[in-house]
């Protein structure tokens, strides 16, 4: 049967239809308001506390708080048992230790402590303690796996556990049943001939595996600290104004503003939501949004994010969408999205756990026939010693966290260096990527018409300041985004440009007007041609013509006077990129609606040699696909608005842009500052959270080879020793913590 998988309920409780209450949407929501989740199995939520059904950790808040609510739960049942398991070690072990030193006769009371039979029965007392109270979660998570027939590293410890807290309460309830070998070796009973225990073992086990789910805890929430930082950006209330008398205000949760409502900003307060400025002017840090350093100057008419810090300016804003769906809030759908999505890779680590169980269970059991055949008189006792050892040292902790562990902290890392992961899938696709295609406008171009060069045309008098002076004038009052990059480069020369008169637009033709008593044109070739004369255009403007960039002619007084060739510009950084891209050794192309000729010009200068224009979506689309057939596998760079198909058909798709809106819904990977300089930030990370994961897996892998040999007594005629249970569980341990540190590496 299979699992259920429990899902949170997304209304909040009181939420009626059609009038639903707002969702926690970021920053403030109290712990568990986004549902309950395993942090070892990411598929598994619930909408309250508990334990996850496949290996019995304690649930944690999706999205998570500062709190770490998960390893509260290990740290109390760890407080609780720690002393109890401590008097245990030191009850059985004390009497061993003064016998190997020989101060039998100096502290006869010490090596009487074995021989008596009160002793055992406190050790019974205390162990049941340690093991079902502080080993709970252990033992319920670990016998459920084995009733669904799944089971886990849980599963392993629980048998250990039980068999030595069982073989032990039985060497003291009923001694008899044991025959004279279990009396005659030293590592195993007492001076006396008692049947030996192993309570200090089932103890500390328990003991150990508590301390180590709780490091686990803890650098699960190391990790994440740079996510989460980001859902404590939101202020939990706003200050909201009256439409009809913005003197008054009103405070009002976070989670009531909604679009159009007018909010007042105070000097230092943070940005509830996203929205423009009507009212004031300040400087805004969006550091922790954008990753730029400087704050940001804002004016009416500009637009700023939620949970961005204001400077010393008073603002009024209207919001622009409710806080459920602002800047912040759709980075928190993310890091709920990134802890429920798993990559391949960690379905290959999940499938060898469950095949590593039955193997160990079955070499547990022929340990134990093993000794009983050939181990004489010792050898139901040295079986069972051994069996239980090989049980313990084998679980797989190690490798249940090789590769979400690694995930976890590379995914944090690229938070805090501006690479937004939607899931650990994305940055495996990423790594395995070996073809990167990119769209051409707003990414590999700052997605902005500029003036590139500008001349006269024969016959004109006019300089080029001068035509400049009249076209703004003219353009002034357009939207269009020639018009806006005319205007400009006319602003960036210090040109003032008076108010035009009779100004008159023909859509998609140009636009006339009047500007100090002259008659201007502007426009395209035929716009212009048909208010004066026809004429040939020079050698500069020919080979811009060339390269794909675009022409407005301009005319004063009916006389052609100049043309201007406007481009959009790539980006400073991309031909760096583009080149750094090709050392890791992936194939660059371009694929972009634009003109051939502009498209091809451009990949020139940046380096790319497999370029594509005139591409419609579908056309992207059929470019993906025809690479997948021939192996590839495909990376594609977008703006995430115009590409979103292309985004969702690519392997992994990356968004370019300061936290672009669409770029957050449809991209995998966003990059949010920096424009594409931290593509090959993020190519390496993936490759190195990859890797990480391998030495992780082989790791886990090779110590469990290496030690379940030891465990099971393979050295002993060599050495004459043996591994116990508590040192089978220490090794266990340190295998985990050795995989916790090697993940921990990639934070730097």
């Amino acid at each position: 049967m299979e699992l259920p998988i429990l899902q949170p309920d997304p209304s909040p409780p009181g939420a009626e239809a059609g009038n639903a209450a707002p969702a926690p949407c970021c920053a403030r929501h109290e712990a568990g308001s986004l549902g309950w989740t395993c942090p070892m199995h990411p598929e598994v939520t619930s909408p309250t506390p508990g334990s996850c059904p496949i290996c019995g950790m304690p649930l944690e808040p999706v999205g998570g708080q500062a709190d770490d609510h998960g390893g509260d739960d290990f740290r109390r049942r760890l407080s609780r048992t720690l002393l109890p398991a401590g008097i245990v070690f030191v009850v059985s072990m004390l009497p061993m230790l003064v016998g190997m030193l020989s101060f039998d006769e100096q502290l006869p009371w010490i090596a009487s402590l074995e021989q008596s039979a009160w002793t055992g029965w406190i050790e019974l007392l205390l162990t049941s303690w340690v093991i079902f109270y502080g080993g709970w979660p252990i033992l319920t998570g670990g016998l459920a796996a084995f009733r669904r027939g799944r089971p886990t590293m849980f599963s392993l410890i629980t048998l250990g556990v039980l068999t030595a807290w069982g073989y032990s309460v039985v060497a003291i309830a009923a001694p008899q049943l044991f025959p004279d070998a279990f009396r005659s070796h030293s590592g195993s009973v007492g001076h006396s001939g008692s049947v030996g225990r192993f309570f200090e073992s089932a103890a500390m086990i328990v003991v150990l595996v508590l301390a180590g789910q709780l490091l686990e805890s803890r650098a699960r929430r190391g990790t994440t600290a740079a996510i989460r930082s980001l859902l404590d950006l939101s202020p939990p209330e706003a200050e909201r104004l009256d439409p009809q008398d913005t003197s008054r205000s009103e405070t009002v949760p976070l989670a009531a503003v909604g679009p159009n409502d007018l909010l007042r900003i105070r000097p230092g307060g943070r940005i509830p939501v996203d929205g423009t400025i009507i009212e004031g002017g300040s400087e805004c840090d969006e550091s922790l949004l954008t990753g730029e350093p400087l704050p940001v100057s804002k004016q009416i008419g500009d637009r700023v994010l939620g949970g961005s810090l204001n400077g010393a300016g008073a603002l009024v804003m209207r919001a622009e969408v409710a806080s459920v769906s602002s800047l912040v809030a759709r980075i928190t759908r993310l890091v709920r999205e990134a802890h429920a999505a798993r990559a391949p890779i960690e379905q290959l680590a999940d499938s060898i756990s469950a095949k590593v169980v039955p193997v160990v269970v079955a070499t547990a059991i022929l340990t134990l026939v093993t000794w009983l055949i050939f181990g004489g008189e010792q050898g139901l006792s040295m079986g069972i010693i051994s069996a239980v050892s090989v049980l313990v040292i084998a679980c797989p902790c190690g490798l249940g966290l090789a590769t979400p562990l690694s995930m976890t902290v590379g995914i944090g890392r690229g938070a805090r260096s501006g690479i937004l992961a939607r899931s650990s899938a994305a940055m495996q696709a990423l790594a395995m990527a070996d073809t990167m295609l990119f769209d051409k406008t707003g990414t590999l171009t700052c997605g902005q018409p500029q003036l590139a060069d500008s001349g006269a045309l024969p016959g004109s008098l006019l300089t080029s300041d001068d035509l400049l002076h009249h076209v703004a004038a003219v353009e002034a009052a357009s939207e269009h985004a020639l018009a806006a990059a005319l205007t400009a480069a006319a602003s960036e020369r210090g040109i003032v440009w008076p108010a035009a008169t009779g100004v008159h637009a023909v859509v998609g033709q140009g636009v006339t007007g009047t500007v100090d008593g002259h008659h201007v044109d502007v426009g395209n070739r035929t716009f212009v041609e048909e208010r004066t004369s026809a004429w040939s255009d020079p050698p500069e403007a020919e080979a811009a013509l060339r390269r794909g960039a675009t022409l407005v002619y301009a005319a004063v007084d009916r006389v052609a006077a100049g043309w201007f060739a406007i481009e959009d510009a790539p980006r400073p950084e991309a031909e760096q990129v583009v080149s750094a891209v090709k050392s890791r050794g992936l194939h660059p192309a371009l694929l972009s609606g634009d003109a051939t000729a502009a498209v091809r010009h451009l990949a020139g200068r940046v380096g790319i040699d497999d370029a594509t224009g005139s591409c419609s979506p579908s056309d992207k689309l059929h470019a993906i696909h025809q690479r997948h057939q021939a192996g590839r596998s495909i990376a594609f760079v977008g703006d995430g608005i115009n590409d979103a198909p292309a985004l969702a058909a690519a392997d992994v798709g990356l968004a370019v842009g300061s936290a672009a809106d669409v770029a957050l819904e449809t991209a995998d990977i966003t990059l949010l500052s920096g424009g594409l300089s931290r593509l090959p930030e993020a190519i390496d990370l993936a490759r190195q959270i990859m890797r990480n994961v391998r030495q992780n897996l082989a790791l886990s892998l090779v110590y469990n080879m290496l030690a379940i040999p030891v465990a099971a007594g393979l050295f002993y005629p060599l050495t004459g020793m043996l591994m116990s249970p508590m040192l089978a569980a220490a090794a266990m341990t340190a295998s985990s913590l050795s995989v916790i540190g090697n993940a921990l590496r990639l934070r730097s």
